[in-house]
């Protein structure tokens, strides 16, 4: 009993997310009715699972000859066929669903790091309890639920990592990073972005230290990642982790520019610039990869004002997308017959975005430390790396980062509100206020 009374928050909100998950889950399937077209997604996440359970292998393929599947990595596909195969599709639906509902828990604890506070914590958490982006997520065959699962856990502990420089806690953190990664592959440039930190912190008289714990977090991730490696040299020819990079470059990236640049829409450039094979995914691999992102990456030079577009609009999106206009379609509604909602929700994360970088300057100024400067970091690296989506962005991508978003958020709001009440007393007081005060 004194166990539940100690994280009553955490259960709170934990039933709170769960709640909002099965009301939408349910009302989903009763609107498509059954559960299949409900998380059945066009990722090709269900087609995977369903080839490894017939014996198949990796792959998406409806029939023979069953050609490995180049773009997904076997983190969540793996899980996802093992509970498929014990439980069935509802059933894992059910199970990923009620993990899902863990997230905001683990957003709380993250918000509470960042802005060393109890509140604003628990508003970052019930803000994620009712995300229509997460909730939809929950139980829908992506691999969002399962990658925040260990995501974030990586972020809490390699926050306390920074404040205790404890190489265990460094160990541990690593396992989840390497298998985020074996989930998805946006995270693989992070491990790099942490040994300077580490080198930096050990910079004086203990620079082996810094060595050791830096070799710690590589070798733990690469001994993770290698098996997968080596099957994609087995099997393609060559190293690597997934042809994701070259495909999305090619497929989102390349054709919408075009688009800007041409004045077209994006679906012709799409139908002109692709053969059936590359749009689908089975022709870009990591063999011929690199060739891809050559014939992308000359689009992007031959039109670098076309570009800077699509990537400021994929970055607008990636803040400012609210998830709302996805969940009314999904529901059955026309989107544009509630415009006025949809107007405020999105004005309300423009407001959020524009108080979160007031929030971090006020955080780099006044408590800039290894932990900070990192968080700070882990912002504008998942922004970036959605850009190459281009208009396919959307607030999935966002999602790792919401509680540090929403912290710095709240931060910048609190301290704008208690800035201005000191000031307020102050001129009411009768004292004299003038530029000095400032």
């Amino acid at each position: 009993m004194n166990l539940l009374r100690a994280h009553r928050t955490e259960l709170v909100l934990f039933f709170l997310s769960l709640a909002v998950h099965a009301a939408l889950f349910a009302y989903l399937v009763h609107i498509n009715g059954n559960v299949v077209d409900t998380v059945r997604v066009d990722d090709g996440y269900f087609e995977l699972a369903q080839n490894i359970l017939a014996g198949n292998g990796f792959s998406w393929s409806a029939e023979p000859p069953y050609a490995p599947n180049p773009l997904r990595t076997p983190g969540y596909i793996y899980l996802l066929a093992g509970l498929i195969g014990v439980f069935g599709v509802t059933g894992a639906a059910l199970v990923q669903m009620v993990l899902a509902s863990a997230i905001p828990v683990l957003g709380m604890y993250i918000a509470r790091s960042v802005a060393d506070s109890r509140a604003i914590g628990i508003f970052a958490g019930v803000v994620l309890a009712l995300d229509p982006t997460l909730a939809l997520l929950s139980f829908q065959f992506y691999t969002d639920t399962v990658f925040l699962l260990l995501i974030l856990p990586f972020f809490l502990l390699i926050l306390r990592y920074f404040r205790t420089w404890d190489i265990r806690m460094l160990a541990v953190s690593a396992l989840f990073l390497g298998v985020a990664l074996l989930v998805r592959p946006v995270v693989q440039y992070i491990p790099f972005l942490l040994v300077p930190f580490i080198l930096w912190h050990f910079r004086k008289n203990e620079r082996r230290r810094g060595v050791i714990h830096s070799m710690v977090l590589l070798l733990i991730v690469g001994v993770l990642v290698t098996p997968w490696v080596l099957r994609n040299v087995q099997v393609f020819g060559s190293p690597g982790i997934s042809a994701q990079t070259p495909f999305v470059l090619y497929t989102n990236l390349a054709p919408a520019v075009l688009s800007v640049a041409n004045k077209t829409d994006f679906q012709n450039e799409v139908d002109t610039f692709l053969t059936p094979a590359e749009y689908k995914g089975d022709a870009i691999t990591l063999a011929n990869g690199r060739t891809y992102t050559e014939k992308a990456l000359a689009v992007v030079r031959e039109h670098p004002a076309a570009t800077a577009f699509v990537a400021g609009k994929s970055l607008f999106t990636f803040f400012t997308n609210d998830g709302f206009y996805t969940l009314l379609a999904r529901l059955g509604h026309v989107p544009w017959n509630f415009l006025p909602f949809l107007v405020v929700a999105r004005l309300i994360w423009i407001a959020i975005t524009i108080m979160a970088l007031f929030g971090a300057c006020v955080i780099f100024f006044t408590r800039r430390s290894p932990q900070t400067i990192f968080v700070l970091i882990l912002v504008p690296y998942f922004a970036l790396t959605s850009t190459i989506a281009a208009f396919g962005t959307n607030p999935r991508y966002r999602l790792p980062v919401d509680p540090i978003i929403l912290a710095l958020a709240a931060s910048s709001t609190v301290y704008a509100i208690t800035e201005a009440r000191r000031r307020i007393t102050r001129v009411a007081s009768g004292k004299k206020t003038d530029i000095l005060d400032v």
